[in-house]
């Protein structure tokens, strides 16, 4: 994956956090996620939340997408599924989702070395999947 990071500013981004991600939550593990797996979050949140977030930015229009191919109709209709219903984010939350402004001292530790590395990737990325 390392090979690819030097042409995706999405995998490149990946790659350098993770480590920095893994350090900060092994340091806070017990007092803030006790049995809580630290490449789940990762995953679950930074990685999962920013998939989405690059399905906005890369697709207009669900209708771009071609249900009738052979061999990709039906993951077309499927990401149609995901554009329309998961991937915008919901007006009117009651509480705050991104790493960024969060207030707890880990989302925001990760949300400082991670807006080193990539301040727009970093901006977008949740503590929690809600879409």
């Amino acid at each position: 994956i390392r090979e690819v990071a030097q042409y995706s500013e999405f995998v490149d981004f990946h790659v350098k956090l993770r480590p920095i991600f893994m350090k900060e939550f092994a340091k806070v593990k017990s007092k803030y996620f006790p049995g809580c797996h630290g490449e789940a979050l990762f995953v679950g949140t930074i990685i999962h939340s920013l998939e989405h977030t690059h399905m906005d930015w890369n697709l207009a229009d669900p209708l771009w997408l071609d249900t009738t191919h052979t061999e990709y109709g039906k993951m077309a209709e499927l990401g149609r599924i995901v554009k329309v219903g998961f991937v915008g984010n919901l007006p009117g939350l009651l509480f705050h989702k991104r790493y960024k402004g969060s207030k707890h001292p880990f989302y925001e530790k990760i949300y400082e070395e991670a807006a080193k590395i990539n301040e727009k990737l970093a901006d977008n990325m949740d503590t929690c999947i809600i879409k």
